[in-house]
């Protein structure tokens, strides 16, 4: 299944999110699609689909002191179509 993740932070955590994520490896399980940084404010969104809870954890857990992170389970526009075509 895939998932969005929108992270968001305090702008006094820069330097801070910048250092870890330079040493950041996603944790297996975890398969990013695509991710992309709102060069705007402080924000990252990453698509990704995973395997297990664990690895969801294993992603997250290390961030939760600086980040908000907000997960959606999402789904392409045309397969959500599909799918609802066929419940009508």
């Amino acid at each position: 299944m895939l998932f969005m993740d929108i992270m968001t932070w305090d702008k006094k955590d820069d330097m801070e999110l910048g250092k870890r994520y330079a040493e950041w490896k996603y944790p297996e399980g975890y398969n990013v699609i695509a991710e992309w940084s709102d060069i705007s404010s402080c924000r990252v969104f990453v698509v990704y689909e995973l395997e297990n809870a664990e690895a969801y954890m294993a992603a997250t857990f290390p961030w939760r002191d600086i980040i908000n992170c907000e997960t959606i389970p999402v789904m392409e526009t045309q397969k959500s179509m599909e799918f609802f075509a066929k419940l009508l």
